[in-house]
């Protein structure tokens, strides 16, 4: 309800373009799904059930919390009317998406196998999950703050948002071929 409401404050017309993202996601992840045999850390051996079943949804998750984030990051780039509410309500959602995405992949190995952290994907999500609660509340406590701070935390809310969405696109190359990978 909260992620209908913030969205139509944006534009009447989202909902096709995201239904349309989300649809080709979807498609290009069962393509590859289709054809994975393995993965790193699973060296010559076939990607437990577990993983190839959640995986379509972890990858989807974090995909759109990516390209929300992205989204998010255009407006306060253009500065428009209403430029701060729709920037703030995109990073608060493509945040949110995001962490789901990175807890479907907490489950997803965890019903696979107990072990986790065996390849650098898992090592670099971990700290996007720490960006992605640091980024916005950086980003709101720069309104809070008296004007002689607020420099100094828009700035390190900028650095930060930068370098998640520097990480998140690597980390998603990175997920790619882990499970393209044979």
């Amino acid at each position: 309800m909260i992620l209908d409401l913030s969205l139509r404050e944006i534009s009447g017309r989202l909902c096709m373009p995201l239904s349309a993202i989300f649809s080709a996601i979807c498609l290009s992840i069962s393509s590859v799904v289709g054809t994975a045999s393995g993965a790193a850390g699973f060296a010559n051996a076939e990607l437990p059930a577990e993983i190839l079943r959640l995986w379509p949804y972890h990858a989807s998750l974090v995909i759109l919390g990516f390209l929300l984030l992205v989204w998010g990051m255009t407006f306060a780039r253009r500065k428009g009317p209403g430029w701060l509410k729709k920037h703030r309500a995109l990073g608060v959602t493509g945040s949110t998406v995001a962490i789901a995405g990175a807890v479907t992949a907490f489950y997803m190995v965890s019903a696979a196998s107990s072990v986790h952290f065996r390849v650098p994907h898992a090592y670099v999500g971990s700290f996007i999950v720490l960006l992605l609660m640091l980024t916005p509340s950086f980003g709101l406590l720069q309104l809070k703050v008296g004007s002689e701070r607020r420099g100094r935390v828009r700035g390190v809310h900028r650095l930060l948002g930068r370098a998640l969405l520097l990480l998140m696109a690597v980390n998603i190359l990175f997920g790619i071929l882990i499970v393209s990978s044979s």
